[in-house]
């Protein structure tokens, strides 16, 4: 389980994090690739279900021009992950933007994620 494990959460910082951002691939397709349809996110205290990441999308799209996200340390027990992680965004408005996180998840027999906590930095631009 491990190694499906460890799939599922470098697929959902990179490429979920990039493709719900920057891709024109409908938002619906990109988290239930990565999540499962009774998913449950908590980032920063906030409660977001599969409609909630969707629905981030529009913003995401909106204003975001580039995203890359370092995944600087990577913990994988079973079916649990844990992650440190920093993400650089370009910024419509903003432009340059750091955010950090941490992030504990749990990944379904399926290979998608289940369940995430999140504690996430105040966005940082310049």
């Amino acid at each position: 389980m491990s190694e499906i494990t460890e799939r599922a959460a470098r697929r959902l910082l990179i490429d979920y994090t990039r493709d719900i951002a920057l891709s024109d691939e409908d938002p619906a397709d990109i988290v239930d690739r990565a999540m499962t349809e009774d998913v449950s996110w908590r980032s920063n205290g906030i409660d977001l279900d599969r409609a909630k990441l969707i629905a981030h999308a529009t913003p995401s799209r909106k204003n975001a021009t580039a995203v890359h996200v370092h995944i600087h340390d990577l913990l994988v027990d079973g079916d649990r992950f844990a992650a440190r992680c920093r993400m650089e965004a370009e910024h419509r408005k903003l432009g340059h933007m750091v955010i950090e996180w941490i992030m504990l998840g749990t990944v379904a027999a399926d290979g998608r994620v289940r369940r995430i906590h999140q504690l996430h930095s105040t966005p940082k631009s310049g």
